[in-house]
């Protein structure tokens, strides 16, 4: 396509000398040199509106050529990229699948500023199912029996157990030990009792206890610690 925009072409004065030879073939005695440079005009204005019609529509042919294959090397560099997205998710997957532990993600928590007391595991289980458990477990007596307590090794053993319904099932040693010889909660000197109670509210919020019921545990333990026979000098009011 010519490069020259004919858009702006100048319109060229055919009463100069360049253009003589062009007057001289229309020049004759009822037309004069004036008048055929105006037909020149005229005739060099119609032809010129036709190129430049021409001239604008392969442009625009062209600008929309160019167009086309920009969208479509944009398009082509979009799925490029999405391939390879696809393939980059797949390794880590398969990568994810071979090494678990790897990319585990870790929660984001602040690290304890105090010990980190874990119940036996009877209490536990106990307490995710919203069950009552004996106060024993989580006062520091019962806290230094469960960390002693190597689950590693027992957690698979299983023992025979008389259930709510009177049957007997087989379950998990680690969810019922120590059942025989912790100490009734009526027995729990004040100390162990305090010790029990904060330990228990803890591991309550831990476990997606209700917050009225958590609340209704603090209340019923803040009014027994602030009873006065809590505080008596005399044994036999404790």
């Amino acid at each position: 396509m010519q490069a020259e925009d004919l858009n702006l072409a100048v319109h060229p004065d055919f009463s100069l000398e360049d253009f003589s030879d062009a007057c001289l073939q229309l020049t004759n005695n009822t037309i004069d040199d004036e008048q055929v440079a105006g037909i020149l005009g005229i005739l060099w204005d119609i032809q010129n509106a036709k190129d430049v019609q021409r001239w604008n529509a392969c442009r625009e042919e062209e600008t929309q050529m160019a167009r086309d294959l920009a969208e479509q090397a944009a398009e082509e560099l979009a799925q490029h990229q999405r391939c390879l997205r696809d393939e980059e998710e797949a390794i880590l997957a398969e990568e994810d699948k071979k090494n678990k532990a790897k990319y585990a993600p870790v929660p984001d928590i602040e690290v304890p500023s105090g010990p980190v007391n874990i119940p036996a595991p009877y209490a536990t289980h106990k307490l995710k199912k919203g069950e009552y458990c004996k106060l024993y477990f989580f006062t520091n007596v019962g806290l230094a029996e469960a960390e002693s307590f190597n689950a590693s090794i027992n957690d698979e053993a299983l023992t025979l157990l008389k259930a709510d319904n009177g049957q007997h099932v087989w379950v998990p040693v680690s969810n019922s030990r120590d059942k025989l010889a912790v100490i009734k909660d009526k027995d729990l000197t004040w100390e162990q009792f305090g010790e029990a109670a904060v330990c228990l509210m803890n591991t309550m919020r831990e476990h997606d206890w209700q917050k009225d019921r958590v609340n209704m545990h603090v209340k019923f333990w803040t009014a027994l610690e602030e009873h006065p026979w809590c505080h008596s000098p005399h044994n036999h009011q404790k």
